[in-house]
């Protein structure tokens, strides 16, 4: 028994060792070149998440968008992005924002900022649109991979129901998180860093990327 063990753990080992040098250092896969990045004036959205985005402007490596969300559209699942804060300041309507657990509601002119590390939400609980957009300065500019991410993500969501589900979305996550910055609120973050670092390498294996051509912007 000890013997089977000893193996057993020693082959976990080689896989999890093996299986990221292999991904990461002997076949990385290559980063999403300037066709992925959605241009000034491109408008994509989630069904899922009942939004709309359109890309305001790109400059030194951030960019800035605007955020409309239909009535009662629920928003993405509450997450954590921990090298860059995001600040929501509302231009039209009442937006719903859960940070750190705790609901606020922002009205017209209102801001406020989501520090990094810091879970959260933005939702809209009203019947009526809600927009937000800030002014194009540098504190509202937010790292232009993660525009990547949005029109990736909402691509792969939208494509399949299933997507949503485990396994598929655990493995996709897998790809998504570590190289865009977005995580889920729980379990804490460096769970899900272990969990993407194990699964990660087989989620490619089994056809799962960081970024697909056909969720390019056209």
């Amino acid at each position: 028994m000890k013997r089977i063990l000893k193996v057993s753990v020693s082959m976990l080992a080689l896989y999890l060792l093996g299986g990221a040098v292999l991904d990461r250092l002997v076949f990385p896969e290559p980063a999403p070149d300037e066709s992925h990045y959605p241009p000034v004036g491109y408008v994509f959205a989630s069904k899922i998440e009942g939004s709309e985005k359109r890309i305001l402007q790109r400059e030194d490596g951030l960019f800035w968008l605007e955020l409309a969300m239909g009535p009662n559209a629920p928003g993405p699942p509450e997450h954590v992005h921990t090298s860059f804060s995001e600040r929501f300041m509302v231009a039209e309507g009442t937006l719903g924002l859960l940070v750190n657990g705790e609901v606020r509601e922002l009205g017209r002119s209102q801001s406020f900022r989501v520090s990094p590390g810091t879970p959260h939400k933005p939702f809209n609980r009203t019947n009526k649109p809600v927009v937000v957009r800030g002014p194009l300065t540098e504190e509202y500019g937010i790292p232009e991979p993660f525009s990547v991410f949005l029109t990736q993500a909402y691509g792969f969501f939208d494509e399949d129901p299933a997507n949503g589900q485990a396994p598929k979305a655990l493995l996709q996550m897998s790809r998504f998180s570590p190289v865009y910055d977005s995580w889920l609120s729980d379990p804490p973050v460096p769970v899900q860093r272990l969990l993407c670092h194990a699964i990660g390498p087989t989620a490619r294996l089994l056809g799962d990327r960081t970024h697909y051509p056909r969720f390019k912007p056209r």
